[in-house]
């Protein structure tokens, strides 16, 4: 494989390093996205939908236009996003572009990890060859970051098919083995996991400079898989960053690495930190202004570990930014220890939770991997920032205790994420929305005296109580026909005058539909025809009519069939459909094309490239 289709590399915790979800989602020159599997805690609606907008290789200033819109349709079917069933988030915003989120819904399944959390950050991408469409290459992302907007600090792996690299042990197990944890055993999802984790089994990566003896694993109870990564934690050096810090854990892992308190350190946040920390660690955290932190940071994690979610930062304090969790151990004779994973320096991150890591060993010479060469800052104001100046101490003092959730409000949301949720639909009349909520047989029992209440994601107005019988919540909505239903409900968690809790579900939908993913494109498509032409003019290099493509502001006429800039493009169509990418440049005109093709307005462009795919 060509060195272009790896991914760029950079110094381990480098202080200006950035990665985006577009970088990562991005395909190699000359491939497309065929799938991707996706694993998170949370996941929230906006992310979801640019998702195949990243993937396309456009932004998504670019949703609302016909290319944005055929490539969120394309590409959303080839998407698989494992989540943890109570963590999906949809605004009022969003929850407003029904048709969108109709296009890309059903990629969501609901996971759980019984008593502990579905907690993996994981991408796997299946790239297909434009040319050769047999051929395909692999890029696997191992992460600490959740599929949401939050703009806190990450830390990603990204590994790309390449000849001259090697398999990575144990990751064919770690994608095989997310089928177990898939709510529905009968979803799709189950073996999409297994499949991909079959064809990864012999796939050769890029080696991590510096970095060899690559690993890995899925934590989760019974697996022995983070004891085995915890005993490899060793040196005389010990660097540790986590958002979440609990004991005993953190207190164990002082004995196992680090010669005393001066060779450990930990960078936190100053929330919960305990005291034993403070007698084991330095204990740092990031200074504020160091990195760009959001007016409101997600800690999404926060549930995972059993912490109150209330914990919510803004820009003006000193408790932002840091989400990633690294654990380094390093000695002068054996080098260094990397483990980058999904599991918090908690009790629950490492005994309960499903968790990912990916772990290596660094030789003595990579001295980039050193951990005291890590946290000490520059020694001159001419060097490069390092991640030691980004660092300031946390006392004691600073730290902010915060209020944990209701012990029935967290047994809600266990039992409703290891829950599938589904809504048939009949015709009446009256139309109505048949809710269940099917609990798992060997869920904790349901917190007693609570009332639960659903409404439809996007229409809060049709609601209705639900009753528990058996471990199954049910009940009934009345609806209008022709209501652009979504795959997400919203249910109300109430407790005498205690705070409810909304909790939003993947639906699983069947019955008399009359809304379908069909009908959301073309919907989307005919009210983006402003955008059609130009569209179509920039996509074969006729950029000299209309506005350019991606610019904000203002709207400019549309160009009229009669205008004579659309003629040149006859000439361009046809080099472009006999080429190479035949294949994919006419998928790509018929999705631009297929929300006018009843249009009058448009017939004669419908017209002419029906005569062009005539001749093919």
């Amino acid at each position: 494989m060509r060195r272009t289709h790896l991914a760029k590399q950079t110094a381990p915790l480098d202080p200006d390093a950035r990665s985006t979800l577009r970088d990562v989602l991005l395909p190699p020159h000359g491939f497309r996205l065929e799938h991707a599997l996706a694993t998170a805690y949370s996941l929230d609606a906006e992310t979801l939908i640019t998702i195949p907008l990243f993937a396309a290789g456009i932004d998504s200033e670019d949703l609302e236009k016909p290319l944005g819109i055929a490539k969120v349709y394309e590409l959303g079917r080839r998407l698989t996003v494992l989540v943890q069933g109570d963590r999906i988030a949809i605004s009022k915003k969003w929850a407003q572009s029904r048709a969108l989120l109709r296009l890309v819904g059903d990629a969501v399944v609901p996971c759980s990890a019984g008593r502990g959390s579905f907690h993996p950050k994981l991408l796997v991408l299946q790239f297909t060859s434009m040319e050769e469409p047999d051929q395909s290459i692999y890029r696997v992302v191992v992460s600490t970051r959740n599929l949401t907007t939050d703009n806190s600090w990450d830390a990603v792996v990204v590994l790309d098919q390449d000849s001259a690299g090697e398999t990575v042990k144990g990751l064919a197990n770690t994608v095989s083995d997310l089928s177990r944890f898939v709510n529905n055993k009968k979803h799709p999802a189950v073996a999409v996991c297994k499949k991909m984790g079959v064809a990864l089994s012999k796939v050769k990566f890029q080696k991590l400079p510096g970095v060899d003896a690559l690993e890995v694993l899925l934590f989760h109870s019974g697996s022995g898989n983070a004891d085995r990564v915890l005993q490899q934690i060793e040196g005389d050096d010990l660097l540790v960053i986590s958002p979440f810090v609990r004991s005993p854990f953190i207190d164990d892992l002082a004995v196992r690495a680090g010669r005393d308190k001066a060779h450990r350190w930990l960078v936190t946040r100053p929330a919960d930190v305990p005291d034993t920390a403070f007698a084991n660690f330095k204990v740092l955290q990031i200074k504020n202004g160091a990195l760009p932190t959001p007016e409101r940071s997600n800690f999404d994690d926060a549930e995972s570990n059993g912490e109150s979610t209330d914990f919510r930062l803004s820009s003006r304090d000193s408790l932002g930014g840091l989400h990633a969790k690294i654990y380094l151990a390093s000695s002068r004779e054996k080098g260094t220890r990397v483990v980058i994973t999904s599991a918090n320096a908690t009790p629950s991150g490492w005994n309960r939770n499903v968790e990912i890591a990916v772990s290596g060993s660094a030789s003595p010479k990579a001295k980039a991997f050193q951990v005291k060469a890590l946290v000490e800052g520059r020694k001159s104001s001419e060097d490069q920032r390092t991640f030691g100046d980004m660092l300031e101490e946390i006392t004691p003092s600073a730290v902010v205790r915060t209020k944990e959730d209701p012990e029935w409000l967290r047994k809600a949301r266990g039992v409703l994420a290891g829950s599938n949720a589904s809504g048939l639909v009949t015709a009446g009349p009256p139309r109505t929305l048949h809710v269940q909520v099917i609990f798992k047989p060997d869920d904790e029992s349901w917190p007693e005296r609570v009332e639960v209440a659903a409404y439809l994601v996007g229409y809060p107005n049709y609601r209705g109580a639900l009753t528990l019988n058996n471990g199954t919540l049910s009940g009934k909505l009345a609806i209008q026909p022709g209501i652009e239903l979504v795959p997400f409900i919203v249910l109300k968690v109430m407790r005498a005058a205690e705070e409810p809790l909304e909790v939003t579900l993947a639906l699983q939908l069947g019955g008399d539909l009359d809304w379908t993913p069909e009908d959301a494109r073309t919907a989307l498509a005919l009210a983006a025809k402003p955008w059609l032409l130009r569209e179509l003019l920039w996509h074969f290099g006729l950029k000299g009519s209309g506005t350019k493509r991606g610019t904000t502001g203002g709207t400019s006429p549309k160009p009229g069939l009669e205008d004579e800039s659309i003629f040149p493009i006859l000439e361009k169509v046809l080099l472009r459909v006999h080429g190479a990418n035949r294949a994919a440049e006419v998928e790509t005109i018929d999705n631009l094309l297929a929300g006018v093709m009843d249009d009058e307005e448009y017939r004669p462009l419908i017209e002419m490239w029906r005569l062009v795919k005539s001749s093919l």
